[in-house]
């Protein structure tokens, strides 16, 4: 199928609080590749908040290149965030788009940014007083970056103007979403969308992909 060259922003949440699909999450699960599946096979918090981010993923990245996107596509590196695979494994309108996607997940918040021909970061923090509103902002920059925090110290003064902020010579979109009640959330993009999708999926639709 033909990619489809989206201009929004797509974000896609879950709440994890409720009874968890456990019978569509290990099926969900068994379609991930084997390094994967050995990373996520507890039954912990944490491995069900990466799971369900995987799942979001797919979710959000779909309309973006117009069709089903399968777990194995996702590559997991250490120390990185999760791309696509390379463009060699995608047809050649796909590769064209630039497909960039963040996953963040906050107690019982999980969600996933996606945006095609730009970067884009994602951050979910507990909390909402200035000083994780300002943390979130920062964790948000460096992952669209691709900087991490090794590059913190660099993000100690950003000033938000119009929704945009300035770092490194570039000019980086701002937005602060207001679905996660009790939490802290921002994407920062590369690029200036043309519009924002957000999405809340419930569990048991998750792991429908």
């Amino acid at each position: 199928m033909q990619a489809i060259e989206s201009e929004n922003l797509i974000l896609y949440q879950t709440d994890l609080r409720g009874q968890w699909p456990q019978a569509a999450a290990r099926a969900f699960a068994a379609r991930l590749p084997y390094a994967r599946r050995l990373a996520l096979g507890s039954s912990s918090a944490a491995a069900h908040a990466s799971l369900a981010g995987t799942a979001l993923a797919l979710h959000a990245l779909a309309p973006l290149l117009g069709r089903r996107v399968h777990p194995g596509e996702i590559l997991f590196v250490q120390g990185a965030k999760p791309r696509l695979a390379p463009p060699a494994a995608l047809a050649a309108g796909e590769a064209r788009l630039a497909i960039d996607f963040s996953i963040s997940h906050t107690g019982h918040w999980v969600a996933c940014a996606a945006l095609a021909r730009g970067r884009v970061g994602l951050d979910l923090e507990i909390g909402s007083d200035e000083r994780i509103a300002e943390w979130v902002l920062r964790e948000a920059l460096l992952k669209a970056s691709g900087e991490g925090l090794r590059a913190l110290h660099e993000v100690q003064d950003l000033t938000v103007h119009e929704g945009r902020v300035r770092w490194r010579g570039e000019t980086w979109q701002v937005r602060r979403p207001r679905e996660f009640v009790g939490a802290s959330a921002c994407i920062v993009c590369s690029r200036e969308p043309a519009a924002f999708e957000s999405t809340a999926l419930s569990l048991v639709e998750l792991f429908v992909t």
